[in-house]
């Protein structure tokens, strides 16, 4: 199984046009895709990324509410409305809408960032902060879980 895996910066031009890695290329293509789908993250402080595949999965998961349920209906509204089809074009570019860039706080810098199934478009150092966040819920998470929590034999 190809995945989407490591973290890629790359310029963003003033037209929105960034080079997917070509790494991410060949997990697309590996998958039949020549295009990308984007669409903001709930938060709205990244961009996510993924292949058609990825969309339908998710298309099936938001099917299995009752069809006339308040979840399903924020979950079409908040994933499949913002999403967006981008073809990738002969130099390995897509042409990212500017107003989901700037949503994102991406402006002549992004990363790329591997997420398995998926990926993130992120402002580079936003995506640092992030990282370091994600880091530290998971060695509280891994202390708790090992009953050693902040006083135990930690490899300070």
């Amino acid at each position: 199984m190809a995945l989407f895996l490591s973290t890629y910066v790359n310029k963003v031009d003033k037209k929105g046009r960034v080079s997917v890695p070509a790494r991410f290329r060949a997990v697309l293509a590996s998958k039949g895709f020549d295009s990308v789908v984007l669409l903001p993250t709930i938060n709205g402080d990244a961009i996510d990324a993924c292949g058609m595949d990825v969309m339908e999965r998710l298309l099936e998961k938001i099917g299995g509410f009752d069809p006339l349920s308040e979840d399903r209906e924020s979950y079409a509204d908040a994933l499949m409305s913002d999403a967006i089809e981008l073809p990738i074009d002969g130099d390995g570019r897509i042409m990212v809408p500017l107003e989901m860039l700037e949503s994102a706080g991406i402006d002549g810098q992004c990363a790329f960032v591997g997420r398995g199934d998926s990926f993130q478009l992120w402002q580079p150092a936003a995506f640092e902060v992030r990282k370091k966040q994600a880091r530290t819920r998971a060695a509280s998470k891994r202390a708790a879980s090992t009953g050693l929590g902040s006083e135990g034999g930690g490899d300070d």
